[in-house]
């Protein structure tokens, strides 16, 4: 019985000390919670005007369209 109790208890050491291994954060893991916290700090705090960044979509296809000609209706090839 004694032996059954010092295996129990060399057991329960065992997994005491890998439960406390798992629940720590690995570096990694750090790391990517540091990172993630400054994109949001940095994301949050952006100053941007929305109209900069609009893109006028007709005029990207009508160039799309004048430099690849198969990509036009015959509609728009008779008009060119």
């Amino acid at each position: 019985t004694a032996r059954t109790t010092a295996l129990i208890l060399l057991g329960a050491v065992g997994a005491l000390a890998a439960v406390n291994t798992l629940s720590k954060p690995g570096k990694t893991a750090g790391i990517a919670n540091l990172m993630r916290r400054q994109l949001d700090d940095q994301n949050v705090h952006a100053e941007q005007d929305r109209h900069d960044t609009m893109l006028d979509r007709a005029q990207i296809l009508k160039d799309v369209k004048m430099r690849k000609p198969w990509n036009q209706t015959s509609a728009e090839r008779q008009r060119m």
